[in-house]
């Protein structure tokens, strides 16, 4: 079932994170393919699909429009990050100011304009054309691939879920560890696979949503370390985060739909938010990971 291009399950085995008799059908299709099924390791619990090549990724087909982001304009496609970019701005600015920083895979770079003026310097990677392009009429660097950022020159790169769409992630992180100063930092945020909507409540609404084509792996905390120290980073630090509130997940349990944290925002307050999101932190069901880790000087 799983083919041999596989490069996701290939180190998977090779990392020892799973064996080849741990693995099991978990969901008989992703939300846009029929022909991909999602496999979980019941001995990490790391879920992945059976298939992980970017030349059938709609990224990578370069359309000279935004519609990957369900999008017309750069500002509608940067409201659809409204929350995330100011979340991230705040939570990471200390990492970012008076450094020298690239975001792989920005997206629209709602991010760079709000971080644009704390960093010394700011760069970008973006594959999609249009969006690109616009970046650097903005007066952004942006390059279409890691490989043409200079080596050994950054001090903090980014990655906002980035790293479950990397076809080839150990050595993608390895070209990442690279352009990084010695003991420069890289930031990584994912998906979990224990998100407390798959794992605890087996929601088949949520995962018929979730599970997607583009999205390789979701990983744990022990998998994202182990791939991050396979990439040459130490000093790994990992954390859960909840990106989505309580009234989002009243939502999918009531209606079966995303969307319940603007349609129900009623039943949000800053300390319901952060108490629910400390409460499945501490049950280690969050819906996000978050990896701090060093360029190792080995």
């Amino acid at each position: 079932m799983i083919t041999d291009e596989n490069t996701i399950y290939s180190w998977l085995l090779r990392l020892g994170i799973c064996e080849p008799n741990s693995v099991e059908l978990y969901y008989s299709r992703v939300r846009d393919r029929d022909d991909i099924c999602v496999m979980k390791c019941q001995k990490s619990e790391v879920i992945f699909l059976t298939k992980s090549q970017h030349i059938d990724s709609l990224y990578y087909q370069n359309k000279p429009d935004l519609s990957y982001w369900s999008a017309t304009s750069r500002k509608e496609a940067i409201l659809k990050t409204f929350e995330d970019d100011p979340r991230r701005a705040t939570q990471f600015g200390w990492a970012i100011e008076n450094k020298k920083w690239l975001d792989f895979g920005t997206g629209a770079g709602g991010i760079l304009d709000l971080l644009n003026e704390k960093a010394a310097e700011t760069f970008a990677v973006e594959p999609q054309i249009k969006i690109a392009t616009e970046l650097i009429n903005l007066g952004y660097q942006v390059w279409e691939n890691i490989d043409q950022a200079p080596n050994e020159y950054l001090d903090v790169i980014t990655l906002f879920h980035v790293f479950e769409h990397l076809v080839e992630p150990i050595e993608t992180m390895g070209i990442v560890k690279s352009k990084l100063k010695p003991n420069g930092i890289v930031i990584v945020e994912v998906p979990h696979a224990k998100d407390f909507l798959i794992d605890i409540l087996d929601l088949d609404s949520f995962k018929r949503f979730t599970f997607w084509s583009e999205h390789l792996i979701l990983h744990t905390r022990q998998s994202l370390e182990t791939f991050l120290q396979a990439s040459g980073f130490d000093r790994v630090d990992i954390q859960g985060f909840q990106r989505y509130p309580l009234a989002n997940h009243l939502y999918w349990l009531s209606r079966g739909k995303p969307g319940g944290h603007k349609v129900w925002e009623y039943l949000r307050s800053e300390e319901l938010d952060k108490a629910y999101g400390e409460m499945l932190n501490s049950l280690h069901r969050t819906d996000t990971l978050i990896a701090i880790a060093r360029k190792s000087n080995l």
